[in-house]
This record gives structure tokens, C-alpha cells and sequence, in this order.
């Protein structure tokens, strides 16, 4: 059974996403601000934005081979755990947080499991062809050992391009920036929100939404 189509972001149309999001409204903030209107007002506007990106984004299928210890059962377990997410984000009680923990638990421990079940079959199924494949999974890529110095013609250049390269100088942290609460508030700049998202990683897996970081 082949995996459903998913976006695919590296091959985004930015310059139509960004018409397309200059010309979107969010819905307005409900009247009664209460956790569940207010969690119901975002899920709403979250699930909106989130099909106007992937409608800009072309679709792609990826083959079995992408995750060879994929099962249907780990599908299953996957909406379990968002499913039990989503109810606990709406209903944060102590029954809902600790259904999510072990639908969590649950999940992974199944991840865990399935991937060492896979490679323990890739390595009993081994070939003098894919012994080296094998190698380079286990060990990885080694990590270079000296840097490149482009440019560096005398020892003073040498010497200021190994400082900046081991110890690199860390900029200065951005100021912390606070909302308020009142309707004269200043509306969030591209720079704040980039800066903002500055610090999450661009290699970690997507959310329940399925949009990246990178985008």
C-alpha cells in the first residue's frame, strides 16, 4: 500500500503563496473570549492558512522505499496520537493530557521497534553488494576534521580564519518583545515573525498541519 500524496514544499510558488496571503483575512476574534472559542476561532483560521499553502504546493507520492518500516498499524497509532492532541488542546483536563502521554508513548515505542526490526532484516539480508551501504548507515558521514581556509595566504590570515571558525562570535540576542492585550496593539512585523521563527529547526519533521518550518 503506497503512502498518501503529500505537498511538496521545496517546490512552492512563493510568488503566488504571497499574493495569495496579502489578499487573505482571518476570521475576526470571537466576541466571548473563552478557551474553547478562542481554541475553535484558531483552529479554524490555522486550517484555512494551512489550505491556502497547500493548494500552491505541488503534490508528490513518495515510494515504499522512502520509509521501508512503515506499517498501517503505525498510521493508526499517528491519528490516535493527534487525535488525542487535538481533544487535549480543546479539553486540557488531567484525563486528556494523560491519554496524549500514553498515545505518545505508545507511538514511538512502535517507531522504535519497527526501525530495529528493519535494520536487523537489512542486516541479516546483507550482500557483498550493500555491505558498504550498511557501513555507511551504521557509521555515518565522519565530520570534517579541518576547515577550509580560502584566501589565507600568511599565517596572521590563517590564524584569524581558525578563530572564527572555532570559535565563532554569537550575535547579540534579539530584544524581548511583548504583546498587548488592549486594541491599540502594534500589529507583528515580517522581521519580528522571521526572527520569531528563526529559531526553530528547518530539518525537523512538520506538525499535524504538514507545513515545514521552511515555509
Amino acid at each position: 500500500m503506497l503512502p498518501p500524496p503529500t505537498p511538496h514544499w521545496a517546490l512552492l510558488d512563493l510568488h503566488a503563496v504571497g499574493k495569495a496571503l496579502d489578499g487573505f483575512t482571518p476570521l475576526p476574534c470571537p466576541a466571548r473570549h473563552t478557551p474553547s472559542s478562542l481554541s475553535r476561532w484558531f483552529d479554524i483560521s490555522s486550517t484555512c492558512l494551512t489550505c491556502l499553502l497547500t493548494s500552491h504546493a505541488p503534490s508528490k507520492r513518495p515510494g515504499p522505499p522512502s520509509k521501508p518500516w512503515w506499517s498501517p498499524r503505525l498510521s493508526s497509532l499517528r491519528k490516535e496520537y493527534h487525535r488525542f492532541a487535538k481533544i487535549s488542546r480543546l479539553d486540557p483536563s488531567s484525563l486528556n493530557w494523560s491519554n496524549v502521554k500514553s498515545s505518545r508513548r505508545t507511538y514511538f515505542k512502535a517507531i522504535a521497534l519497527a526501525k530495529r526490526a528493519h535494520w536487523s532484516y537489512f542486516l541479516s539480508s546483507a550482500t557483498p553488494q550493500s555491505i558498504w551501504t550498511a557501513k555507511s548507515f551504521a557509521f555515518g558521514r565522519p565530520p570534517q576534521r579541518f576547515p577550509d581556509l580560502p584566501g589565507a595566504s600568511d599565517p596572521g590570515e590563517v590564524a584569524e580564519t581558525l578563530l572564527h571558525h572555532f570559535f565563532p562570535s554569537k550575535p547579540p540576542p534579539p530584544p524581548l518583545l511583548r504583546l498587548t492585550r488592549h486594541e491599540d496593539y502594534t500589529p507583528l512585523t515580517s522581521e519580528e515573525i522571521s526572527r520569531a521563527l528563526s529559531k526553530s529547526s528547518n530539518t525537523s519533521a512538520p506538525g499535524p498541519d504538514h507545513v515545514p518550518y521552511s515555509v
